[in-house]
């Protein structure tokens, strides 16, 4: 059980707000970069930019006395040697590439804008403001002469929200600690991640309909989409879509242009969400503008698109430890006689992906797309009897000045691809969010956390990483 010493707890407290104010700047240099991961080359295999990051987080680093390893631009790692002659070996990641800016935005994206007590910016939340106060942490424990008895390895990846491949890289050439904690969660413990399915569907089409485009990563529910089609009058395509939510129409040469605005979600989250490729391509097959099989194509699409749950598309799956299987068909490309759409698809801890995989498959087949099964990846789960569980819980608690339950998610984290690993905040499910709904979170325009938020996940980790150590 733990027992907060109430002097040290003061102490930390005096530290962080001494500390604060260079805590943002530090975070500023990290946002500053446009860290989307992308196809590299053979020295930097996700992008310059995600290298650029990597050397930032390096320099930042060595400011503190620490050396990061880098990993052949695949992701970097930070280790603090225990004391113990044979140190057992606790990990923290984050991750340091970000989703695409995307647009209407309030505030500069590439800028960690304090404002009201809130943070703003691309990755102050997801997940460079969290590796941050990681790093923070060990830079506590240095700066105090506090020497743990256990290795303590700080992770900082680049293509998290792009596949993992950097993880997985790691895991194959690096020793992967004992035990496990990912800092791109709420608290308290995040003990299980749904398992994670991405597919692409897939089928011809003649007609009239030049092009289809939404979306542009598949863990995104995309805010906007846009098509063009010829031999359309611009009067008659108004009043035909006219009174439609979020549609709107234009003239683009010769041809005529439908647009849909939705509102962008964490494909894991879509509670709250409007996927623009479902609104356009719903608008599209009943408005008589589209001709030849276009027409079914887009008929097709917006069935499959047509629930968050997986109901449309032949998987409602759920259990009662976490909940409902999710489905977004996020991405779509349609052109020259194709249209393809991308899913994301989260599946419950207890159901068997092979299954999800059938079902998808078979209802797709039923509306004339082709499927492709791009990764398959098992969920994630620690069980709730796991002794750290409980101690990291009651710290969280001590901290936050209330109680908050430990919970399984569908959110994908490098939880699925470490041994022993749980999900260890810094953020809490009652975050304020002082934007309008589609701003603020993780993956929208004007993400944001509060500053208060992070600096308790900096006092939390501290905490934790020293009685992890003990426990160890």
């Amino acid at each position: 059980m733990f027992k907060p010493d109430s002097s040290f707890m003061q102490e930390i407290d005096q530290w962080i707000e001494k500390n604060s104010q260079a805590f943002v700047k530090d975070l500023d240099r990290l946002v500053a970069i446009p860290s989307i991961s992308v196809q590299g080359d053979e020295k930097y295999p996700f992008g310059k930019n995600c290298g650029d990051v990597l050397d930032e987080a390096v320099s930042l680093a060595a400011g503190y006395g620490f050396h990061v390893e880098n990993h052949e631009y695949y992701c970097g790692s930070l280790l603090v040697k225990g004391t113990a002659k044979e140190p057992k070996r606790i990990g923290m990641y984050a991750h340091l590439d970000v989703v695409p800016l995307g647009e209407g935005w309030h505030n500069p994206p590439l800028k960690c804008t304090l404002k009201d007590g809130f943070l703003i910016g691309r990755g102050v939340g997801d997940n460079k403001g969290p590796g941050i106060c990681a790093l923070y942490a060990l830079r506590y424990l240095k700066e105090h002469g506090i020497a743990l008895k256990n290795d303590v390895l700080l992770y900082f990846g680049l293509s998290e929200e792009t596949g993992m491949q950097d993880i997985e890289y790691f895991c194959r050439t690096q020793q992967v600690p004992d035990f496990n904690l990912v800092v791109d969660t709420n608290f308290p413990v995040c003990y299980g991640e749904k398992g994670l399915m991405r597919a692409d569907i897939e089928r011809e089409m003649d007609g009239n309909l030049v092009s289809f485009h939404g979306g542009s990563v598949v863990n995104v529910i995309p805010a906007k989409a846009e098509a063009v089609l010829s031999g359309v009058d611009l009067k008659e395509a108004v009043e035909r879509l006219k009174g439609i939510d979020g549609i709107s129409v234009e003239q683009d040469g010769a041809d005529i242009k439908v647009s849909a605005r939705g509102i962008s979600r964490h494909a894991a989250f879509p509670e709250g969400s409007v996927n623009a490729v479902h609104v356009l391509a719903g608008a599209l097959a009943k408005s008589g503008l589209v001709r030849g099989s276009a027409e079914d194509a887009m008929r097709a699409v917006e069935s499959m698109t047509s629930d968050y749950y997986g109901v449309a598309c032949g998987i409602p799956f759920e259990d009662s430890e976490s909940g409902k299987l999710t489905c977004v068909g996020s991405v779509a490309h349609g052109e020259k006689g194709r249209i393809n759409v991308s899913f994301d698809t989260r599946y419950p801890v207890t159901v068997d992906g092979r299954e999800v995989a059938e079902g998808f498959r078979k209802q797709a087949k039923s509306l004339g797309f082709g499927i492709t099964i791009g990764e398959l990846s098992a969920p994630a789960y620690v069980p709730l009897d796991n002794p750290y569980i409980p101690v990291l819980s009651e710290i969280c608690d001590h901290v936050q000045g209330r109680h908050y339950e430990p919970y399984t998610m569908g959110g994908g984290t490098y939880s699925r691809h470490l041994p022993c690993a749980i999900g260890f905040g810094p953020g809490v499910p009652d975050a304020p969010n002082p934007f309008e709904n589609g701003h603020g979170q993780g993956h929208q325009p004007d993400e944001c956390v509060p500053l208060q938020m992070l600096l308790k996940g900096l006092k939390t980790y501290i905490i934790s990483l020293m009685e992890l150590d003990r426990m160890l």
